[in-house]
């Protein structure tokens, strides 16, 4: 907030639990004069010693983190020596301590999908950072000469005296697109920060908006078919396992087509651990694909939960589906994803 305004910890309070959905595990705050923030956690990486804000060993600087680091282990040993580390083997806090090593430079080196907020206390600067394909979201809003983030537009939506009014660009969106198409929401007020971006603001001014990351073609000749295939399977199989890093039980999502087969297949072959995959059946319709969807389970040995949806359990949940997004949207694979991962939480 601007003109030295406190930052009401009450409103941090209601923006957080607007999204508790996204974290029903823990929640934390820290309020800092004119600036604050705060997080709903759910518990994936270092469940217990992860808990957030988390300060950096002097106290200046405090970070919040939505998503997960997947080469946090390695990052973690090359920074030890040069940062006391607090946590026994928390991603939040190594990628406090790769941004104090290596400032912005320490974005692209992040393998992962993140939403992150960093406050400098001393220098009452904050740096906001959104990977680079935007697994994560981040919107913001400027209003009353401050700024305000949150992962879902909801959130920002809890906010005393800031308005929402809807914009005509993103209501042509919608109708044409299904959804609304960045750098628009549906809101005037409200934009996303857009994947590989970063932004600061400091005491004064505006936000500063940069991009750290963009993606390219790198065009490769004189490459086998065999050798194509071999390098694909390895690239798989590595970021697959890269992916089951957890401290919590990993399932799967199993459709029976190509890709999530070869998901599920990666799963099998690099994990010790057993899992279940979870599919989403629709009894006497052409797009039911259980069956083919058991045939992978059965092959690969992992337990198979099917649920079988009909429409009366659709017109049941689509309430709750509707409540569960900030923006209108024509996805309808949303209602049975919605099924199937409510049934998978449990």
């Amino acid at each position: 907030r601007r003109g030295g305004k406190p930052v009401p910890k009450s409103a941090l309070v209601a923006a957080c639990d607007r999204i508790r959905h996204r974290g029903p595990d823990d929640d934390g705050y820290l309020v800092d004069g004119d600036f604050g923030f705060g997080m709903r956690r759910l518990s994936i990486i270092d469940v217990e010693g992860g808990h957030q804000p988390i300060l950096s060993p002097d106290k200046r600087h405090a970070i919040v983190f939505n998503g997960e680091i997947f080469n946090h282990p390695e990052l973690r040993r090359e920074l030890e020596g040069g940062y006391d580390f607090q946590t026994d083997h928390s991603d939040t806090e190594t990628i406090l301590a790769a941004w104090l090593r290596w400032g912005d430079d320490a974005w692209p080196r992040l393998e992962g999908m993140y939403a992150v907020a960093i406050w400098d206390k001393l220098d009452k600067r904050l740096t906001l950072a959104r990977d680079p394909i935007g697994i994560k979201p981040l919107f913001v809003t400027e209003q009353h000469r401050g700024l305000a983030f949150s992962s879902e537009i909801n959130g920002l939506r809890a906010l005393p005296d800031h308005e929402f009014q809807v914009g005509p660009e993103g209501v042509d969106d919608f109708f044409c697109f299904g959804h609304t198409l960045p750098p628009r929401t549906i809101f005037k007020q409200v934009r996303p920060l857009e994947p590989g971006n970063l932004l600061h603001i400091g005491a004064k001014g505006g936000p500063e908006i940069r991009r750290f990351w963009k993606p390219r073609i790198a065009v490769r000749t004189g490459v086998s078919e065999k050798e194509w295939v071999e390098e694909t399977r390895s690239r798989l199989l590595d970021t697959v396992n890269k992916h089951m890093l957890s401290d919590v039980p990993v399932g799967a999502f199993l459709s029976g087509g190509v890709d999530s087969s070869g998901i599920a297949a990666a799963m099998a072959r690099t994990s010790s651990a057993p899992f279940k995959a979870f599919t989403v059946g629709f009894p006497g319709s052409p797009r039911d694909e259980t069956a083919a969807a058991a045939r992978i389970a059965r092959y690969l040995g992992v337990e198979h939960v099917v649920l079988p949806m009909k429409p009366q359990t659709a017109a049941d949940v689509l309430p709750a589906v509707q409540a569960a997004f900030d923006e209108p949207t024509a996805a309808t694979s949303a209602v049975p994803l919605w099924y199937l991962s409510r049934t998978a939480a449990e």
